[in-house]
């Protein structure tokens, strides 16, 4: 969950509200990169990662499919897409199981320094702070369940996911690894 939707107070003094047309832009804006770097992502993140995708899951049908350029090879995660302020607000609180390969998006209408907690949220989590360029800028493992103490990202971001806690671990994923949104 977005700290930020709590009213905790960012370093920049703005406030992470309401996503509305922002978040489509936002998504658009994501969608628009990586469909400029699509023979890229075909050939590094191999074949079952090479389709733009939020389109289905922001029409409601099924979970979107995120692609990480893992050091062991493309990681694909079923992901719930966090894009309503009530979204926001809620994300994973009172979840009491996370499986393996999937996780939410959360998503920011512009690029934003952000901070995160887990007021209510009773499973460890791991945090991916994804930059605009569609790269992990910042990874926080383990995240301690019900702690309300923000965990922020090192600079502006565009998207965080959440993954159950030591699945980054497990994974192999890391700072400055790409993730691309897929079918």
């Amino acid at each position: 969950m977005s700290a930020g939707d709590r009213g905790t107070a960012r370093p920049d003094g703005g406030a992470d509200h309401k996503l509305g047309s922002g978040a489509a832009r936002a998504l658009s804006r994501w969608l628009g990169l990586s469909a400029l770097a699509l023979a890229w992502a075909g050939a590094a993140l191999g074949a079952e990662c090479d389709r733009a995708g939020f389109a289905a899951a922001r029409q409601g049908q099924g979970p979107a499919v995120l692609c990480i350029d893992a050091a062991q090879g493309p990681v694909r995660l079923d992901v719930e897409i966090a894009d309503t302020e009530a979204e926001r607000e809620r994300g994973l609180m009172g979840r009491r199981a996370l499986a393996p390969g999937t996780g939410m998006i959360f998503v920011y209408p512009t690029p934003r320094r952000v901070a995160f907690w887990m007021h209510d949220t009773p499973l460890a989590l791991d945090m991916l702070f994804i930059d605009a360029g569609g790269r992990i800028e910042t990874l926080h493992q383990n995240a301690r369940p019900y702690d309300d103490t923000p965990i922020w990202s090192a600079g502006p971001v565009l998207y965080v996911l959440e993954i159950a806690g030591g699945q980054a671990a497990a994974l192999g994923l890391r700072p400055g690894q790409r993730v691309a949104p897929l079918d």
